[in-house]
């Protein structure tokens, strides 16, 4: 690692997931933070609150720093944007997160989660288990974990964990001493073009990890199994007791029984064998893993119960791809069998409604009423012929609906379970779908 670190740090795109922890370490360490985003959010309201000077301009006069600050720019911000083209002009030192990151990260053990689906849920978890150990941690995290209400957990330690996120083969720039893999299914394939180069950047990712655990389900790596069939390291004997998941958590020639899991859904207990793993790989025993496990609250927007009754819930989600639409819609007949399920969603870019339209389409339709918002565009140009009217064509009794409309079709649905599911800005419907669930209430 370059152990020299400049005193004051511009991030551009700061009020990203990803580039809010940076800035929140840049922070801890007393640094100088300064930093652009588009517009407003709560993340950037609370990282001024935290010390940050945040600019909402794109102007190149306002982003004008010393020479000597760093300058670090997440893949979102476009190579013409003004304030990242004056600071090359000047010739200040401008990297990317990711290298930035795997700065931080490869200094001592890392520890990251990589895959398609589940890294944030996985990351997460494996953070909170070695926190409430006692163990010191230092984490990168891709979503607010709810246990600690962030997204960073600022050590100072040895054991970094990290989410590695394989957009814009981002992961590259870590050399893990351990890793998990979850999941190798096809996405971003703007940026990767076809399954076959996303099989082989995590084959690469994996040849730069000293040890690698990936699940069963994966393609194209080498590493120890985990999962749930009879893998070295595994859950087995699942069942349900009062509406939790338990299970007999198997590590190699270690085994504990009776452990509950944190979360519902298969899925979350193939996570918690991931994130087992790799706690184990640097030395907590089994009981302090179970705990953790047992103990982990979430993270928002990953199955985020933000409603409840009796009868039923309200339930926000970050899926965006049709696998993790099928896991959210498998976790919710398990945990609320027997209970209608209305859906909105909000698909995410243009190019992977293109790339997975019937797969979508398919998930979907595993709810009893579906509804779309248009699609969110992020980064992304529209793509002639692409559009939620397409999707919706392939879905029976669906329709496509503005935000406004969204909310009042979900609230008054008849319907027990209900979702607002995607990746885009879908999220800040939330609250007043809850305000409204609440007013019907009365």
């Amino acid at each position: 690692m370059e152990r020299v670190m400049p005193r004051s740090i511009d991030f551009l795109g700061i009020g990203g997931i990803g580039m809010s922890a940076l800035a929140r370490w840049a922070l801890a360490q007393g640094m100088q933070v300064t930093g652009y985003d588009k517009t407003p959010t709560p993340l950037t309201e609370a990282l001024i609150q935290e010390g940050a000077e945040v600019r909402f301009s794109d102007r190149a006069e306002d982003g004008q720093t010393d020479m000597t600050t760093w300058v670090i720019y997440t893949p979102a911000i476009p190579a013409s944007h003004p304030q990242l083209m004056a600071a090359k002009a000047r010739g200040q030192r401008v990297m990317k997160r990711a290298e930035f990151l795997g700065q931080l990260a490869n200094a001592g053990t890392c520890l990251a989660v990589a895959g398609t689906h589940g890294k944030t849920t996985t990351s997460c978890m494996l953070a909170w288990i070695i926190y409430q150990s006692g163990r010191p941690v230092q984490a990168f995290l891709g979503g607010i974990a709810s246990n600690l209400n962030s997204n960073f957990l600022a050590g100072p330690a040895d054991i970094t964990v990290v989410e590695a996120d394989e957009f814009d083969r981002s992961f590259l720039h870590l050399r893990p001493t351990a890793a998990a893999i979850t999941s190798t299914d096809a996405d971003h394939l703007d940026i990767y073009g076809d399954a076959t180069h996303v099989h082989d950047a995590f084959g690469q990712f994996a040849n730069q990890c000293q040890k690698v655990y990936r699940s069963a389900s994966t393609q194209g790596i080498d590493g120890a199994l985990y999962g749930l069939n009879g893998e070295p390291y595994r859950a087995e004997n699942i069942r349900v007791e009062h509406g939790r998941q338990h299970f007999r958590l198997v590590l190699g020639a270690e085994s504990l029984e009776d452990v509950q899991a944190g979360l519902p859904g298969l899925h979350n207990i193939e996570n918690a064998v991931a994130a087992a793993c790799l706690a184990h790989q640097v030395g907590l025993n089994i009981e302090e893993i179970a705990r953790g496990i047992s103990t982990f609250q979430g993270v928002r927007r990953r199955f985020d119960v933000r409603w409840s009754t009796a009868e039923g819930a309200y339930v926000d989600d970050y899926a965006h791809h049709p696998t993790e639409i099928t896991r959210l819609l498998d976790a919710v007949h398990s945990l609320y069998p027997g209970k209608r399920v209305a859906l909105l969603f909000q698909p995410h870019l243009f190019s992977r409604t293109r790339d997975f339209m019937e797969g979508f389409a398919h998930a979907l339709g595993a709810a009893d009423k579906v509804a779309l918002l248009p699609i969110y565009p992020a980064r992304e140009e529209a793509i002639p012929g692409i559009d939620s009217e397409a999707l919706a064509q392939r879905i029976p009794h669906s329709e496509v609906l503005s935000p406004e409309e969204g909310v009042q079709w979900l609230v008054h649905q008849a319907c027990e379970v209900k979702l607002t599911v995607g990746a885009g800005d879908i999220d800040r419907l939330v609250g007043r779908v809850v305000e409204q669930l609440k007013t019907a209430q009365v």
